[in-house]
C-alpha cells in the first residue's frame, strides 16, 4: 500500500489501482489537531518521543572507616536514555460517500465497470484476453472483443506479421518462429548444411536439338551434376510449349541412359507450387523451361516471387542445381525471370540475342557443364547470345561463348554457389 496526502491506492482485479479517499489516522499530530473521523486531509503520525530519563544521583559518599565497621555506599544509577514512541495507526475514520467504498472499509470486491475495453476486462467482466488473442478492440457492435496482433494468415513472430509459409526457407524462422539455423539455410522447414550448388543458363531453345548434339551434352551435363540416383527435377512449365517440353524431356531421357543414371521428373505449373514445394530433400534440380508463351511479365513476377521467399538462394546455397533455358523467341522475357531472380549475384542479362548458323565455342572443356562439348559447334534454332553486365570469374564461367577468345557474348553460363 502507498500513501498520499489524503489518498489511499487500492488494488483490485488484475494489478488495477485506484485512489480513494481515507480518514485520519490515530495517532499524534501533523500541523494541527487530527482525530479519527476528521476529514480525510491529515494523516497521524507516531507519538511523541518519549522524555529523557532522569539521570541516576551521584554515588555515595564512602563512609569513615571507624571502629563501628561502616563501609563506603555503594554508587548511584547511571543517566536514564531517551525513550523514542511508535508510529500512529491509520485507520478508515468514518464512511466514504464513494463507489469503492466497499473495499476501503473491509467490505466486499469493488464492481467492474464500464467500458470493458482492457485485455482484463474484454467486452464483460469475466473475459480476459490471452494469446493467442491478447489484444481487446471494438467488435464493430458497440463492445469490444479479443483479437489477435494480426490478421490471418499472418502470425506475429518476432514483433512482425509473417506469414507461416516463410518457415519453410528462412533460415531465422525455420520450421517454426525463432528456430535459427547454424548454417543459415532451410529447407522445406529444416535447417540443412551447406555444400556447393549450381546454377546453369543455357540462352538455347531445345525443341530442335539432337540428342548426341553439343546443345544436348550441355543440358544433360547441367541436370546430372548431383549424384543422386535417380535425379529428382522438379519442372517449371507455366509458358511453356508442350512440343517443347516433350523434346527436352526425351533429351533427359537419352542423356540419363548415356550415363547409366535416371531422372524422375515432376511438373510445377504455377509460381507458388516452386515456392512451396521446391526443396534439397525432395528434389535436386530445378529445371525452368523456356517460357516462351507466357502472358506477358508473368516470368519476372514468378522470379520475384521467389526471390522474395528466398527459396532458389537456399536451394542452391544447400547444394541444388537451378537450370534455365532461353530460346529468345515468343515472349521473350527469360533475361527478365533470370535478373529478377538474382541468380547471377547483382548482375542482369538486359537482352538476350538470336544467332543463326554461327559457330560457338567450348571455353571451359573442363567445368562440369562443359566437359565432353565438342568445339566449335554450329547453332541450332533459336540459340542465343546473353547481353550481360557479369563478369567471368573463378565462380562465374562463360562456358559457351560466341568468340573463341571467350571474350566474346556468352551463351551458356555456369555459375558456382560455394557454400
Amino acid at each position: 500500500m502507498s500513501f498520499m496526502r489524503g489518498l489511499r491506492y487500492v488494488t483490485v482485479g488484475l494489478g488495477l489501482a485506484y485512489l480513494v479517499p481515507i480518514a485520519c489516522g490515530s495517532g499524534g499530530v501533523v500541523g494541527g489537531e487530527c482525530k479519527e473521523g476528521s476529514p480525510p486531509d491529515c494523516l497521524g503520525t507516531g507519538a511523541t518521543a518519549g522524555g529523557t530519563g532522569n539521570a541516576g544521583g551521584s554515588a555515595n559518599t564512602s563512609g569513615n572507616t571507624n571502629t563501628s565497621g561502616n563501609r563506603p555506599g555503594d554508587a548511584g544509577n547511571g543517566t536514564g536514555a531517551s525513550a523514542q514512541g511508535g508510529d500512529g495507526e491509520l485507520t478508515d475514520g468514518g464512511i466514504f460517500d464513494s463507489p469503492l467504498d466497499g473495499v476501503a472499509d473491509g467490505g466486499p470486491p469493488l464492481m467492474c465497470l464500464p467500458p470493458h475495453d482492457s485485455p482484463s476486462h474484454c467486452g464483460d467482466c469475466e473475459t480476459r484476453c490471452i494469446e493467442p488473442k491478447p489484444l481487446c478492440a471494438p467488435d464493430g457492435n458497440g463492445s469490444f472483443e479479443c483479437v489477435p496482433l494480426c490478421d490471418p494468415p499472418l502470425i506475429e513472430c518476432q514483433g512482425q506479421c509473417v506469414d507461416p509459409d516463410s518457415f519453410k526457407s528462412d533460415p531465422d524462422n525455420c520450421g517454426s518462429c525463432g528456430h535459427e539455423c547454424p548454417s543459415d539455410i532451410c529447407q522445406d522447414g529444416k535447417c540443412v548444411g551447406a555444400r556447393f550448388g549450381h546454377i546453369a543458363l543455357l540462352c538455347m531453345d531445345f525443341g530442335a536439338a539432337a540428342a548426341d548434339s553439343a546443345p544436348a551434352t550441355l543440358l544433360g551435363n547441367a541436370l546430372f551434376v548431383p549424384t543422386a540416383n535417380p535425379v529428382h527435377i522438379m519442372a517449371y512449365t507455366r509458358g511453356a510449349s508442350a512440343s517443347a517440353i516433350n523434346r527436352t524431356n526425351s533429351l533427359i531421357a537419352s542423356a540419363a541412359g548415356a550415363r547409366g543414371r535416371q531422372a524422375q521428373i515432376s511438373d510445377a505449373k504455377t509460381p507458388e507450387a516452386v515456392t512451396k514445394n521446391l526443396n534439397i530433400n525432395d528434389f535436386q534440380v530445378l529445371l525452368v523451361h523456356d517460357l516462351d508463351q507466357a502472358t506477358p511479365g508473368e516470368p519476372a513476377a514468378a522470379a520475384t516471387a521467389w526471390a522474395s521467399a528466398k527459396v532458389l538462394s537456399s536451394f542452391a546455397r544447400a547444394g541444388g542445381v537451378i537450370v534455365v533455358l532461353d530460346g529468345s523467341d515468343g515472349t521473350g522475357e527469360m533475361n527478365e525471370l533470370i535478373s529478377s531472380a538474382n541468380l547471377l549475384d547483382g548482375a542482369t542479362i538486359s537482352s538476350q540475342n538470336e544467332i543463326v548458323n554461327q559457330q560457338l565455342f567450348n571455353n571451359a572443356p573442363f567445368d562440369v557443364v562443359g566437359v565432353n562439348v565438342l568445339s566449335p559447334f554450329l547453332t541450332s534454332s533459336h540459340t542465343c547470345t546473353f547481353d550481360t553486365d557479369a563478369m567471368p570469374s573463378a565462380s562465374t564461367i562463360f562456358v559457351v561463348t560466341d568468340d573463341e577468345s571467350g571474350s566474346g557474348l556468352p551463351v551458356a553460363i555456369h555459375r558456382v554457389i560455394a557454400p
